[in-house]
């Protein structure tokens, strides 16, 4: 098994959920009414980066390896570019 950074590993699950939400947004596109499937995921990637996160902190408080600390904060960080990117597009 390659033993990936955990920094690495949240970045790339970042990148390629939000390829997949942008893909279902494509493949099934949001009405005045409706939520496409982009959307879902989207609402989806909230909890999951809470799940995320709390197992991190977890690892860390367990083995107190800062790489965990480092992928908590790198999950903070996208959740911030993401809320002003979508406040400033507008």
């Amino acid at each position: 098994m390659f033993n990936i950074r955990t920094e690495i590993k949240t970045i790339l699950f970042f990148i390629l959920y939000f390829i997949a939400v942008f893909i279902a947004e494509k493949a099934a596109p949001s009405g005045v009414c409706t939520p496409g499937g982009g959307f879902l995921l989207f609402l989806l990637s909230i909890p999951t980066s809470i799940i995320l996160s709390l197992i991190l902190l977890f690892k860390y408080y367990r083995s107190k390896e800062k790489r965990y600390l480092n992928s908590i904060y790198i999950i903070s960080g996208i959740w911030v570019i993401l809320f002003l990117f979508l406040n400033f597009t507008n």
